[in-house]
């Protein structure tokens, strides 16, 4: 082996999968050395990322009590297979763990606004966040009754400073008071290890309870008065860079954005428009649901609609459709119908097909995990993070404690 160039063992070795790359750590020194450099571990998140899919999980959170989060091997979603339970490091006994969002292999947990932490499923990593001390938003001057209240957030990474960083936003809304909305939203940063307090959100936060993470910003449909049933909708982005929000455009042609959801499909942010008839003067039916991708962020010339999903013919329609990702041809997309189903869609044929999984969640929500050797340390401690990795098997998770 020592006949290869080093450059050409880190080409083969780059593409291959993290579970495999775990093991060849014990190979050599040299072999681990380069297998934990930064440098690798980014050459080989590119390539996961340019080989779509090719080491990729479904994370499954049911909705039941305890024992609540279960994958899927995306690869093998082609043959029937059943969800496998996850040992996460947040299992309780007392309610459901949440996953609040996935990024680059990485993935936000929380049981709670002072138990949650960010976790590597493929290493078994994990990195406890340390409470956020903000000042939730108190009611307003002249605020009568309970008003509206809700705490949002989110998961994303800066690729400027080559950061994740999670949001929370917390609101109150009172429409009889002056002003009607107050919040606050702060931003964790893993690789300073501190909350830090940015620009306050000035909408209301309607869809999307996590934020859709696309083009280094978080993304959500919102309002800037929730009591007004004709206040438009707008699509907002926190910029992770800098900590403010911006309008995003919608597409020319989208008309009346009415029913608005948010997914991302392949890295890109897509906007989902149902649309709706009328049965009778009460009822409403979805009709439709368009697929739109902003296929170059921040350049609205370059939405495009990727394609439409009728309504299903039978008992079995649909009142919510998400897209979750491309097959390994590229040639269908995963979706996710009513939190019950996953259906394949095909590009080509335009049809719908069922996936075929056993084991029988009844309702779920579901997240894309890539999988990736991404280290959870802060500050540059590359002790930490080897050593995190020095310990893991596969039973055990490792929690790296900020004391701020």
């Amino acid at each position: 082996m020592s006949d290869i160039p080093p450059e050409v063992i880190s080409e083969i070795l780059s593409r291959l999968p993290v579970k495999s790359l775990l093991r060849f750590r014990c190979v050599s020194k040299s072999i681990k050395t380069l297998i934990d450099s930064p440098k690798f571990i980014e050459a080989h998140l590119k390539n996961q990322e340019l080989k779509p899919n090719s080491d990729l999980k479904l994370i499954l959170k049911a909705h039941i009590d305890a024992d609540n989060l279960f994958s899927l091997d995306f690869t093998s979603m082609a043959s029937t297979q059943m969800p496998r339970e996850l040992a996460h490091p947040l299992k309780h006994l007392y309610g459901p763990t949440q996953v609040l969002g996935s990024c680059r292999g990485l993935v936000l947990i929380s049981n709670n606004m002072n138990d949650n932490g960010v976790w590597n499923p493929s290493t078994k990593v994990f990195r406890k966040l340390p409470f956020c001390q903000f000042n939730p938003p108190r009611k307003p001057p002249g605020g009568r009754g309970p008003g509206l209240a809700q705490i949002r957030g989110g998961f994303g990474y800066d690729c400027l400073a080559d950061d994740y960083k999670v949001v929370t936003i917390a609101q109150l809304y009172h429409p009889d008071a002056e002003p009607s909305l107050v919040s606050e939203t702060m931003v964790f940063s893993l690789k300073l290890g501190e909350w830090k307090k940015v620009q306050d959100c000035p909408y209301w936060l309607l869809k999307e309870d996590n934020g859709a993470s696309a083009g280094g910003a978080l993304h959500w449909i919102v309002t800037k008065d929730p009591a007004a049933w004709w206040s438009p909708l707008i699509l907002v982005g926190l910029n992770l860079r800098n900590g403010s929000f911006q309008e995003v455009a919608y597409p020319e042609n989208l008309g009346n954005p009415l029913q608005m959801n948010l997914a991302v499909l392949g890295e890109c942010l897509c906007l989902l428009k149902g649309h709706l008839t009328c049965t009778n003067a009460k009822n409403h039916v979805l009709d439709r649901i368009d697929i739109w991708m902003m296929k170059v962020y921040g350049v609205k010339e370059s939405w495009v609609k990727l394609f439409s999903v009728e309504q299903l013919e039978g008992r079995q329609h649909f009142r919510y459709l998400r897209p979750i990702t491309y097959s390994v041809t590229g040639k269908e997309v995963l979706l996710e119908m009513d939190n019950r189903k996953f259906l394949w869609y095909s590009l080509e044929r335009k049809l719908l097909k069922h996936a075929k999984i056993s084991g029988g969640l009844d309702t779920f929500e579901s997240v894309v995990c890539l999988g990736s050797l991404v280290p959870l340390y802060g500050g540059g401690n590359e002790k930490d993070r080897m050593k995190g990795i020095e310990q893991r098997d596969d039973s055990v998770t490792v929690e790296i404690k900020m004391e701020l």
